[in-house]
């Protein structure tokens, strides 16, 4: 089994455009990780509140919500490829600014608040077309590998973003460490010009843009295999994920560290994510997802509970590591499930849902995290997350039967 399995991600990489554009994946998603380790860790100085941590959370992902559903349906219009040159670029120039306000002293939380909202805006509209485009690069065949090593990328960036963001900042300063996070989403700038790519298959349904948005909207609720899962989903994004956003709280006030504790918490959560990444990577077929994606629900709902009641530093690392593990195999089954499942030409719109539950939902629940933690604790904010976790869980074990029949066939 394993030899199959590492067979099929050697597979998947020689094809040369999927190559490049993971490489240039791995530069863009470290230096985002960068971007939010260092304007969390800026926010964190300048106001000790969990609220204005949460706010700059929501930021930086809340325009998913507003515009996902939009870009998903432009990507299934024009090509998928112009759209992310254009918005990495769009990307790169916020993250400069950025640097520019915290290099100088001119950065104030409400200042700070606004670029990053820039910043998450040009990513929300870059991610639809992102994880739509995976199939145009490596073929169905391929796509549940494809899919594995995108998200292990992603994942590497999470572990490799904190952790040198960490250091950057520890040694030198958040403005130098965000001006290194300016040249890493720079480069794919340059890179994703090198890719020649099919173009998407393009099918002109004459409604407007918005009606072809909530075309997607209407075709995922009515799916008896993907609606679930996209609702199942909304546990782990709004009430997992972003127990992440808290960390540089919990470094500094339960724990008692710095700069350097903070990236040690969000780099393990990248370190469980890539051995997740890996072993997802490794399965060959999509026999067993269905449950693997309810199931790891429930561990996302222990880890956190686990987390919340814990004081001491070093096994809060662990705890984090194994709570990286669970959110990536969730997210991982989850993408593998939908793009096999979806009809091609709707693909854009579909992702651009799935995008807007783990971006916004991030959004979401950093807020909500953020204002309980400030009046009920740290703690007990997180407790209760890890609690609604478990309630989505038993609530997808009974879909799970009907998940498996239609997403796994």
């Amino acid at each position: 089994m394993a030899k199959a399995g590492f067979s099929h991600i050697l597979l998947a990489l020689k094809h040369r455009n999927f190559r490049i554009f993971i490489i240039g994946h791995l530069f863009s998603h470290t230096g985002m990780w960068m971007f939010r380790i260092a304007t969390g860790w800026v926010t964190w100085e300048l106001t000790h509140s969990a609220t204005w941590l949460g706010l700059i959370g929501a930021a930086d992902m809340s325009s998913t919500l507003l515009i996902g559903p939009l870009m998903g349906a432009l990507a299934d219009r024009v090509d998928r490829l112009t759209i992310i040159r254009i918005t990495q670029a769009v990307t790169t120039l916020f993250a400069f600014l950025t640097f520019l306000l915290v290099y100088n002293g001119w950065a104030t939380p409400e200042l700070l608040f606004v670029l990053v909202l820039c910043f998450g805006i040009s990513m929300s509209a870059n991610l639809p077309a992102r994880l739509a485009l995976v199939p145009n690069l490596i073929g169905r065949e391929n796509l549940a590998a494809g899919i594995a090593i995108n998200s292990l990328v992603s994942n590497a960036g999470r572990f490799l973003g904190p952790a040198l963001g960490g250091f950057l900042i520890h040694f030198w300063g958040a403005g130098e460490a965000i001006a290194v996070c300016t040249a890493f989403l720079g480069l794919p700038v340059f890179t994703l010009w090198l890719i020649r790519a099919p173009r998407n298959e393009i099918k002109k349904s004459g409604k407007r843009l918005m009606g072809d948005a909530a075309d997607g909207i209407t075709y995922v609720m009515r799916h008896p295999g993907i609606g679930p899962v996209m609702f199942a989903l909304i546990s782990t994004s709004v009430f997992g994920k972003t127990l992440v956003y808290l960390f540089p709280a919990f470094a500094s006030a339960v724990f008692d560290r710095g700069a350097d504790g903070l990236a040690w918490l969000t780099g393990t959560v990248g370190v469980g994510a890539m051995l997740g990444g890996v072993y997802m990577a490794r399965r060959v077929g999509r026999a067993g997802l269905s449950r693997m994606f309810v199931m790891s629900i429930a561990v996302v709902g222990v880890t956190m509970l686990a987390f919340a009641s814990n004081t001491q530093f070093w096994p809060a690392v662990f705890i984090a590591a194994c709570l990286g593990g669970a959110i990536l195999v969730n997210g991982v089954a989850a993408q593998t499930l939908i793009q096999h499942a979806v009809d091609g030409a709707i693909r854009g719109r579909v992702n651009s849902l799935y995008a807007m539950i783990q971006r916004g939902g991030q959004s979401l629940g950093s807020l909500i995290l953020g204002v309980s933690a400030d009046l009920l604790g740290l703690g007990w904010s997180v407790a209760a997350a890890g609690v609604v976790c478990l309630m989505f869980w038993v609530w997808s074990v009974g879909r799970l039967k009907t998940m498996t029949a239609l997403l796994e066939s």
